[in-house]
């Protein structure tokens, strides 16, 4: 059985979900994106392949008993470059905060996938983005979350495995998304 390392980018602060602006309030925001953490981490805590789970973000919450990784503000990417470093070759995953709709079944298939192929990534709902990306090899990789991620990752690795898994691909950003996610049996 693989022993990976996973790790949860947590944005905390008045940036927090900030498309969502024109339909929630700041603390309504704030209170989701709490919500969709807490979701990701208890569906990453029912995964028996996970040996240890991290959080990224600015100041460890108080709620969070696990590892906590300081995000120091140098931007996400070098933030998980990071991260990485610090564990070594181990197999990782990232997999961030906001998929409310999450189940562990589909974290252990991405595992599973980037087990036998070395690296698997999920999708979001457009196809253009990482939801999580598994890295099973200890292979060197430049992380390139942000727009358009999912193609900047391939390129990185030929003929990645991307998945699209209903929960993993159901990420929280603009108001169309909390309507598909809340649609589709979130209560948020």
């Amino acid at each position: 059985m693989t022993h990976w390392r996973a790790v949860v980018p947590i944005k905390q602060g008045a940036n927090g979900k900030s498309r969502l602006a024109s339909v929630m309030s700041r603390e309504e925001r704030d209170a989701l994106a709490l919500r969709m953490a807490r979701h990701v981490l208890a569906e990453l805590r029912n995964c028996t392949a996970i040996a240890e789970i991290a959080i990224l973000s600015t100041h460890c919450p108080a709620w969070w008993p696990g590892m906590w990784v300081e995000d120091r503000g140098q931007g996400l990417n070098t933030e998980l470059a990071d991260w990485r470093r610090s564990v070594g070759e181990v197999p990782v995953l990232i997999v961030h905060a906001d998929l409310p709709l999450l189940r562990a079944d589909e974290l252990d298939e991405l595992l599973a996938v980037a087990a036998t192929q070395g690296i698997a990534l999920a999708t979001d709902r457009a196809g253009q983005g990482s939801n999580a990306l598994a890295i099973a090899d200890g292979r060197a990789f430049d992380f390139r979350f942000g727009p358009g991620s999912r193609n900047l990752h391939a390129e990185q690795a030929p003929g990645l495995e991307v998945l699209d898994l209903h929960g993993l691909s159901a990420d929280i950003d603009t108001p169309a998304d909390l309507a598909f996610a809340r649609a589709h049996g979130f209560g948020g």
